[in-house]
């Protein structure tokens, strides 16, 4: 039986308040697959600075504020990396972001986009990020 390790992430999805529309902010990580930002706690940090830390490194964006009354939402799935199977889960925050102004990290980040909800579903790769970002948009509707 393959060793089972857990892998534990947090993150933001940056909503960008735009006059037509709501954008949301993908970025493309150098293995190819569309999603939000996000990285892994440094040691004692709380998963909302870890979130907030990983955000501006990989984005550059500084000017942003978390959601008030947003839940966090959480993404689970698993892999396999050599023979090791992976158990991931990946928290994400709500943020509104005051402009869309992205300087990618180039050593995290291949590409960006700000994206239409619905053309942002179809540009995530994977199928639990697709969901997540479902209920964001029916959580923000409820506001």
């Amino acid at each position: 039986m393959a060793e089972v390790v857990k892998d534990e992430a947090f993150g933001i999805v940056p909503i960008w308040r735009h006059l037509e529309g709501d954008r949301i902010l993908l970025i493309q990580h150098h293995a190819g697959h569309w999603g939000f930002p996000k990285g892994h706690a440094d040691p004692g940090e709380t998963a909302i600075a870890t979130a907030c830390r990983e955000f501006e490194e990989e984005t550059g964006i500084r000017e942003y504020q978390l959601i008030p009354e947003t839940p966090s939402f959480t993404e689970r799935y698993g892999f396999r990396n050599g023979g090791k199977r992976v158990e991931k889960s990946v928290t994400y925050f709500v943020a509104e972001v005051r402009s869309p102004d992205v300087i990618p990290q180039a050593a995290e980040i291949r590409d960006h986009a700000w994206l239409p909800y619905e053309a942002a579903l179809e540009r995530i790769t994977f199928d639990q990020a697709r969901l997540l970002l479902g209920r964001v948009r029916d959580c923000l509707a409820g506001q």
